[in-house]
């Protein structure tokens, strides 16, 4: 072989080389790491911030959830419902995708109910409160270390975001004896869900959603808390 003709070889090689280090590089410098962003904004809702330590509250619930479906369809592996596709025009998603979405506006949802609820002054009772405390007990008892660990959930976050949630349901319920739905059809409960036709036009449109989708994008559920 000409030297030429080796140079030219030798050259093509390096520069594939280099292309290879380089995307090696590149992948590893722009990893997301969940632990590293627990306190960064995912989520803000007329400016007030939701950060992902707090969003593992929903996180963690969705995946609970979906987890309990998954493991009746596969027990032996249920990634694989995690990773089905259903087909429905528009709306045709991987039911990881759709577990997210979930969380996302359920954690909107609530959020926008509870500040609604306090500009209102509802408070919660003894009793009420009394039974969320119990709830978020419940709840933090369950998680095991590893689930604590992944989503940096701690007892006192989980306890403000269960009364959040809570003080959010008892609003909701406030509104179906409030509020007229004489336009629409359905049942005042799924009217007023975060995908119910009232919530989207009627209560939505009011406040202002910003979503941080830098690190939502990233975020793929059903390998947070679950099938670790």
């Amino acid at each position: 072989m000409k030297l030429a003709n080796k140079k030219i070889i030798i050259g093509i090689l390096s520069a594939n080389i280099l292309l290879i280090l380089f995307a090696v590089c590149g992948k590893i410098l722009t990893r997301f790491v969940y632990e590293d962003h627990l306190d960064d904004t995912v989520i803000s809702v007329d400016g007030e911030s939701i950060t992902l330590r707090e969003f593992g509250y929903y996180i963690y619930k969705v995946e609970d959830f979906v987890q309990n479906q998954a493991l009746l369809y596969d027990r032996e592996n249920p990634k694989l419902w995690w990773n089905t596709h259903f087909s429905a025009g528009l709306d045709s998603q991987f039911v990881c995708d759709y577990a997210k979405k979930v969380a996302i506006n359920t954690c909107i949802c609530d959020q926008i109910y509870c500040m609604e609820a306090q500009e209102r002054g509802l408070q919660l009772n003894d009793a009420a409160q009394a039974q969320t405390l119990s709830e978020s007990k419940d709840l933090f008892m369950k998680m095991t270390s590893l689930q604590l660990k992944a989503t940096g959930l701690n007892e006192e976050t989980i306890k403000k975001m269960n009364r959040r949630h809570t003080i959010a349901s008892k609003y909701a319920e406030s509104l179906y004896v409030t509020q007229d739905f004489s336009r629409y059809s359905g049942e005042p409960k799924d009217l007023l869900n975060w995908d119910g036709e009232y919530y989207q036009e009627v209560i939505l449109p009011n406040h202002t959603v910003k979503l941080n989708d830098k690190i939502l994008d990233k975020i793929v559920l059903g390998k947070i808390t679950v099938n670790k």
